[in-house]
């Protein structure tokens, strides 16, 4: 069992790893689109939206695959395929139970689930600030226009 939860540590600090260095790469993009363009439309708002919601979905993507590639090495499964299938009904919670780890993994495949739930909490209040951001910019700009 010590075995299991060193593991699930290990990967969860990769996946921590992994999601702050592409959430802050995006932050400093959108930051620098924001301040090129002083005027935010919403062509704009919704490019840097899309690019956003693009990167968090790569960057999910990337977790899932390293638990996967774990799963691969310690023969947990006998193709990718089957690895990252499993690896992504986990990391999302989804849990079909079509597929399932070796018995002496299991703990493993619990800890993946509490890490994409938190993956995902995470992407969801990145987005909500962000778009936090452009309303309240939007408003600014709207109440400096047309004064009370």
């Amino acid at each position: 069992m010590l075995r299991q939860l060193l593991a699930a540590l290990l990967l969860s600090w990769l996946c921590v790893c992994v999601h702050s260095v592409g959430a802050y790469g995006n932050l400093q993009l959108n930051a620098r689109a924001l301040r090129h363009h002083r005027n935010l439309t919403l062509w704009l708002g919704w490019r840097l939206m899309m690019r956003t919601v693009a990167v968090l979905m790569m960057l999910h993507a990337l977790e899932i695959a390293i638990w996967a590639e774990f799963y691969l090495r310690e023969h947990c499964f006998a193709d990718a395929e089957t690895a990252f299938y499993f690896s992504t009904v986990t990391y999302v919670t989804l849990g079909y139970g079509d597929v399932l780890l070796p018995h002496e993994w299991r703990i493993t495949g619990a800890a993946e689930a509490v890490i994409g739930v938190l993956m995902f909490g995470w992407s969801t209040a990145s987005l909500v600030s962000f778009v936090h951001h452009i309303f309240t910019s939007k408003l600014k700009d709207y109440f400096a226009e047309f004064p009370a």
